[in-house]
């Protein structure tokens, strides 16, 4: 299947034979990234550059060594490494062994096994200027001589053949090249030749050197030559004046000669330079390259001397923006034109063709330059949606023929062609064009002003509307709204007729659904979207390609068919915060022309211009980040070898990993287990850390994969065996003895046990007996505090709650009806706040006993809350005089005398008579309201309401007003105010 997609997308790619060049579409377009010291660099001078086998970017700087693995710079310096000789680092090597041997201003230091070793036993004059190591294995050192290191000697020794100071070492095979004063040498064979400069030349300094096939280049401080011929041929670098210090000469995989003086960066093309204005950026933003580095993955590193570290690489699309010539860069619809394509901006149309945009003579004609949508019809006219509304061309020769003013003031957003029809969407209703005239006669009401965002015809003749609001189908001469599927009343942006049928419904944030009407699937990020949005879509075979304002992915159509997201594959990302400078950004707009398929490529408007991907991508695939396992830490020390044993006391474990990837490395995902201890895996996410706490002894594996954000493939995993040993008792043997022992001890205490029941058996019957008894008196004291009040000693809401019942029977049988009493201290919270809540405390013990004084037995007495009282009598003939006597005794306690008040205390009583058919609820709330008039009408008083059945039915109003119904007769009641006057 791969095979034959293959050929498919190579014939797309080539289908135009007959004019085959007409798009020229080769240039040279990198993305970029800088770091300096806001993201850990130590230093903005990056002298030298490295790269390990596993991928870590080593950094040297004027301040310290750094490891770089994408995300985190880990800094070895003079502060924190013993034996490092000095910040100031000149060069970088890594050799067959994967040793780094690190050069510096004040000697040379050597990197193995996570350890830094001095190799120079006293400071070379002048320090390190380079290392370079010959095919049999040899280093040699540039320094203020020559050295040659001595691994049985463990010692450096100077190569007596070269005279003078070492700028440059440049190596291939066995021959090694030597960059010196006034001349260069070629130590190849153990034959040492040196080659001066021409007499012209004073204090000539050959700081780089490298070899291509069989040309010498030599930078110098006098500017760039080439050695051919047994001549110094001086190479004048374009755009520079006079003779420009070379800062750099490297010499990359690909056999490519790059050449850095102060501000520019060129590269040797057929022996010719050429200014690379594309890699350093614009003037000013990154000069002055000492270092340079192509990595494994292709990136392509600079290092400044005063701008810090900056990576490129080429990205698998193309952008066609400003360089090549657009009007404008904010793109809004691209639309195939021949062999061409049309770009609508915001500033008219734009036709990219040889590889540069040209603006159309028609756009000066157009009604409005903000062009939105197109569309070629099989007439070739070409129909233009634009901000204040439609236009139409020839398709053919681009010239403009009309406009269509009746919509000039609304966004065509767009267009589609159903036989001799076209469809026009806006966002001030839905249109056609018949007989070249605008229609809207066939239109249902509800789609004349709607917001239409996307409209197309299928391949049985069904119009699809997609509104802001929902989507409407036309199936034969009827409209309808879709209820009822995911989408319902959603933004939808696209839709498209798949090759199978099924169609596709994009939305703008709520993700997708496939299939046909009532049988919808619906695909967000919840079930594995990278987005959720959808601007584009796009089948190309078994894969369908979707854009969003956050890039555009690859996605398995069999899979999601059968309702699985799977193999989602970004190719572009615009998720991370780096893809400012470090991505095409992409995409724009919703609505028709928002992506096509053209010329071999994909291709979709952004706000930057036009951006192509060759459809050769999408069988291909960005590599893959490897994991690193950096160490395991227990008990403060590191452990970093593929098999580790540890002693039984080091159960906590603190394992640390990564992985060195330098593009979007913040979306690197992680998951790790630990095979003896994990079920299943671990999902890390961005973290770089896992934790094990108290582990049982045993034989381990810790292993680890790594991921993209954006891929969906998980790398190889990569483990550290650990063993950790059993402390003495955890033996088997130690069990073993102690099980035999435990089975002992159980016997023993069986036989025991069996001799003990019995006596205790007797003992126990009798303490039962005397337990249960004392039990009895102790429940029946805890039911009698339960009900009490523990200030006062009345009882509380819990009595009433648990007598109401037998009250109410009581009440039933004796036909006499219960009198329910609330009250309330007159101003008790004046007295609380002037004299304490201990006076307010003894007032109310008072209170109560005054209560306890003037009551009957048979009147139950309950501390309501606060200073609230209920008295609930059960016979109702003197009901009165009790209450009247309670007035008059809390009225008339000598309050001033004993308790020190300014004034008496007095109190507000409400209380009525309940019915026989009433729920006691309702007498206690008309209590309240009968209290609450009281308190209305001056306080220290009574009012006692008498009901008369049938009650009136307002009585049963939770909001009831008392003073109507007196008023109105339909209530009575006694009290010492004058109840004539008060209503």
């Amino acid at each position: 299947m791969r095979r034959y997609l293959y050929l498919v997308l190579v014939l797309l790619s080539s289908n135009s034979w007959l004019n085959v060049s007409a798009m020229v579409l080769s240039q040279n377009d990198y993305l970029y990234r800088i770091w300096s010291v806001e993201s850990g660099l130590p230093q903005i001078s990056v002298t030298a550059l490295a790269q390990d086998e596993q991928g870590f970017l080593w950094v040297g700087t004027q301040n310290g060594l750094a490891r770089f693995d994408g995300l985190n710079f880990q800094v070895f310096n003079t502060a924190n490494t013993a034996d490092f000789s000095s910040n100031f680092i000149t060069a970088l090597h890594f050799d067959k062994q994967q040793r780094l041997w690190i050069g510096t201003v004040n000697g040379l230091m050597r990197f193995e096994n996570k350890t830094f070793t001095r190799l120079d036993r006293q400071p070379l004059k002048g320090g390190v200027t380079s290392i370079a190591e010959l095919a049999d294995g040899r280093i040699f050192i540039g320094a203020a001589h020559l050295y040659q290191w001595q691994e049985q000697q463990q010692t450096l020794e100077r190569v007596m053949a070269h005279h003078g100071p070492v700028f440059q070492l440049h190596q291939q095979q066995d021959a090694l090249w030597l960059g010196g004063l006034n001349g260069y040498a070629l130590l190849e064979n153990d034959q040492y030749q040196w080659f001066g400069a021409p007499e012209q030349t004073a204090e000539l300094q050959v700081t780089q050197i490298v070899k291509q096939g069989k040309d010498l280049y030599l930078g110098t401080n006098q500017g760039l030559f080439r050695y051919q011929y047994e001549q110094w041929q001086p190479l004048p670098l374009p755009g520079s004046v006079g003779n420009t210090r070379i800062e750099l000469l490297y010499l990359d995989p690909q056999q490519r000669v790059w050449v850095a003086s102060y501000d520019k960066l060129y590269q040797l093309k057929q022996g010719q330079l050429t200014v690379e204005d594309g890699v350093l950026g614009k003037p000013g933003e990154f000069s002055w390259v000492e270092s340079m580095l192509q990595d494994k993955f292709g990136n392509l590193w600079l290092g400044s001397h005063s701008h810090g570290l900056k990576r490129l690489r080429r990205p698998p699309t193309q952008r066609f923006s400003k360089e090549q010539g657009i009007n404008d860069p904010y793109v809004w619809a691209v639309q195939p034109w021949q062999h061409h394509i049309l770009a609508g901006t915001n500033s008219g149309i734009s036709l990219l063709q040889h590889g540069q945009f040209q603006p159309l003579s028609a756009n000066q004609y157009l009604p409005n330059l903000f062009v939105y949508s197109m569309l070629i019809d099989g007439q070739q006219r070409l129909w233009v949606g634009t901000r204040a509304g439609l236009s139409r061309l020839d398709g053919k020769t681009l010239e403009w023929r009309r406009n269509y003013n009746e919509i000039s003031h609304v966004l065509v957003t767009s267009i589609t062609q159903e036989n001799d029809r076209i469809w026009v969407g806006t966002n001030g209703g839905l249109f056609y064009v018949d007989n070249d005239e605008l229609h809207q006669q066939q239109v249902p009401e509800v789609l004349r002003s709607a917001q239409i965002r996307i409209v197309m015809v299928d391949s049985q003749q069904r119009l699809w509307v997609g509104t802001e609001n929902g989507l409407f189908l036309r199936d034969g001469d009827s409209f309808a709204k879709l209820e009822g599927m995911p989408l319902s009343d959603r933004f939808i942006s696209a839709i498209k007729e798949l090759a199978d049928g099924n169609i596709f419904i994009g939305s703008f944030d709520q993700g997708f659904v496939l299939g046909k009407p009532k049988h919808w699937q619906w695909f967000t990020q919840q079930k594995g979207l990278p987005s959720s949005g959808v601007l584009h879509v796009e089948q190309i075979e078994n894969q369908l390609l979707i854009s969003s304002f956050q890039g555009f992915y690859r996605i398995n159509y069999p899979e999601l068919r059968q309702g699985r997201v799977e193999q989602v594959y970004m190719l572009v990302d615009d998720r991370r915060p780096e893809a400012a400078s470090d991505s095409h950004r992409c995409c724009n707009g919703a609505g028709s022309s928002k992506g096509a398929v053209h010329q071999g490529r994909l291709w979709y408007p952004t706000l930057d211009g036009v951006l192509a991907l060759p459809l050769q991508q999408l069988i291909q695939y960005g590599p893959i980040p490897q994991p690193v396992l950096d160490s395991l830490t227990v008990s403060g020390e590191n452990y970093s070898a593929s098999s580790v044993n540890l002693s039984p006391n080091k159960r906590d474990w603190h394992f640390r990993f990564t992985a060195p990837f330098f593009m979007h490395a913040a979306s690197v995902l992680f998951r790790y287990k630990l095979e003896g201890y994990d079920i299943s895996w671990v999902d890390a996410g961005r973290r770089r850390e896992a934790f094990y706490t108290n582990l049982p002894p045993g034989q381990y594996r810790f292993i680890i994969q790594v991921r993209l954000a954006s891929d969906y493939r998980w790398s190889e995993p990569i483990g550290m065996n650990v063993y950790l040993a059993p402390h003495w008792y955890e033996t088997a043997t130690a069990r073993a003895l102690a099980l035999i022992l435990l089975l002992l001890i159980f016997w023993a205490v069986y036989r025991w046990r069996l001799m003990a029941l019995a006596k205790a058996k007797q003992q126990l019957e009798i303490i039962v007996t005397q337990r249960t008894a004392e039990l009895y008196q102790v429940n029946k004291k805890l039911e009698c505090m339960s009900m009490q009040d523990a200030l006062t000693g009345l009882n509380n809401r819990h009595y009433l709650d648990t007598n109401i019942k037998q009250i109410l029977s009581r009440s039933d049988r004796s036909n006499e009806p219960l009198v329910w009493a609330l009250l309330d201290l007159d101003f008790f919270k004046r007295i609380n706040d002037t004299f304490g809540h201990h006076t307010g405390d003894e007032i109310l013990i008072i209170v109560a006993e005054l209560l306890r004084q003037n009551s009957r037995d048979t009147d139950h007495l309950i501390r309501w809350g606060g200073e609230e009282f209920l008295l609930v009598l059960e016979h109702s003939q003197d009901a009165l005089l009790v209450l009247q006597r309670i007035h008059q005794a809390v009225a008339q306690y000598p309050w001033q005398q004993d308790m020190g008040l300014k004034q008496s205390l007095t109190c507000s009583i409400g209380a009525v008579a309940q019915l026989s058919d009433w729920d006691w609820q309702h007498s206690l709330r008309l209590a309240d309201h009968a209290l609450y008039w009281v308190k209305q009408h001056g306080r220290n008083g009574y009012l006692l309401l008498d009901i008369s059945s049938p009650a009136p039915a307002e009585l049963l109003d939770e909001n009831v007003n008392i003073t109507e119904l007196l008023a109105q007769g339909k209530l009575q009641a006694t009290s010492n105010k004058d109840i004539t006057e008060a209503t």
